[in-house]
């Protein structure tokens, strides 16, 4: 499942610094890092966890086979979809943010979600949760809405995520009743649970009487957005969500025959959004080990091992180095703003 978002909802203390007077100043932050060691360790262990998953994977497939499938692979084609991917990608998962802002009353225009957005990546390669809270730490910076609002909108983009998701499993599972793998009648039942608890929860606090500490909690930002939303606009935005991982199904359906693995579309219908959840769990940085783990049980009826494992060894070198690549221009964008509007607050005298 999509990992439960926890920010911390303190911002954290801006840098100090001497001015060449023996007077400390206050600089900018332009992430909201966590400074202690203890994060630090915390988010090494992911990575050691994925790295030692991937490497008991890759030694109980013989190297040499492994090779010649990234040598047999169609470099070319694989590349081609990967750009279409990517360009396409980014603006849809752009306009679900923007969708999910403008819809809950706190447009923000769409340049500068996309810079938001494309700045999280940066950081979501080093926590998933870690990326979804810059977004609220931005959004507060530069769009003065609440930081805990701004976690509250993270927390309704990771249920329209959950539930896109679950979603297009159920259906994947009926259009691909005649694939061979015996995962589907567990992915169906697994993922219409997800459905029923994600519709009881939006059910039962929009319903559930205010007694005493129960509306405290339906006042609270956190949930708050949830009792607003009217189905209407879940629908809407459970849309988008659909669409934005329809597109992760497109690039598998080329990529995976790149490698000379061909799987139904409708199959991928089914896998690719459980192989997105799986890959979403806190249990390894960026679903390293577990993506792979799960393509070798999904895709097994389709290739072999060290095809499906060099596809995934790909896909996930692929997505790290092109979402770090996209994190890290959009981070010197927002790094600049942060930086002008520190002057600024000096010339007006605020710092």
């Amino acid at each position: 499942m999509i990992p439960a978002l926890k920010f911390d909802t303190e911002e954290p203390a801006a840098t100090t610094a001497a001015d060449g007077t023996g007077h400390e100043k206050m600089l900018p932050d332009a992430l909201p890092f966590a400074r202690s060691g203890f994060s630090g360790v915390k988010r090494i262990i992911p990575w050691l966890v994925g790295g030692a998953i991937l490497a008991y994977l890759i030694w109980r497939i013989e190297y040499h086979t492994l090779l010649d499938a990234l040598s047999r692979a169609d470099i070319a084609l694989y590349g081609a979809a990967l750009a279409v991917f990517v360009v396409l990608n980014f603006l849809a998962d752009t306009q679900n943010l923007y969708a999910i802002l403008k819809h809950s009353g706190n447009s923000v225009p769409f340049k500068d979600t996309s810079i938001i957005r494309g700045a999280s990546y940066l950081l979501m390669i080093i926590d998933y949760t870690l990326g979804m809270g810059s977004i609220a730490y931005y959004l507060k910076k530069f769009k003065n809405i609440p930081l805990l609002r701004g976690m509250g909108l993270m927390f309704l983009l990771n249920y329209t995520t959950q539930f896109s998701l679950a979603m297009m499993a159920v259906a994947g599972t009926i259009l691909a009743i005649d694939a061979p793998s015996p995962w589907l009648d567990r992915i169906a039942i697994v993922c219409a649970a997800m459905l029923a608890f994600c519709i009881v929860f939006v059910a039962v606090l929009k319903l559930i009487p205010d007694y005493k500490f129960i509306k405290k909690v339906k006042q609270n930002d956190l949930f708050k957005v949830y009792i607003e939303t009217s189905v209407g606009t879940y629908a809407v935005n459970i849309a988008y969500r659909c669409v934005f991982y329809f597109t992760f199904i497109l690039f598998f359906y080329v990529a995976l025959r790149a490698f000379n693995i061909e799987v139904p579309f409708t199959a991928l219908v089914a896998y690719v959004p459980v192989i997105l959840l799986i890959i979403s769990i806190p249990i390894s940085a960026f679903g390293l080990g577990t993506s792979q783990a799960a393509m070798l049980v999904l895709f097994k009826d389709y290739g072999s091992p060290a095809q499906i494992l060099a596809f995934s060894l790909a896909y996930s070198a692929s997505i790290i180095i092109i979402r770090g690549i996209i994190g890290a221009y959009y981070y010197g964008i927002i790094t600049k703003r942060v930086s002008n509007k520190y002057k600024a607050s000096l010339l007006r005298g605020e710092v």
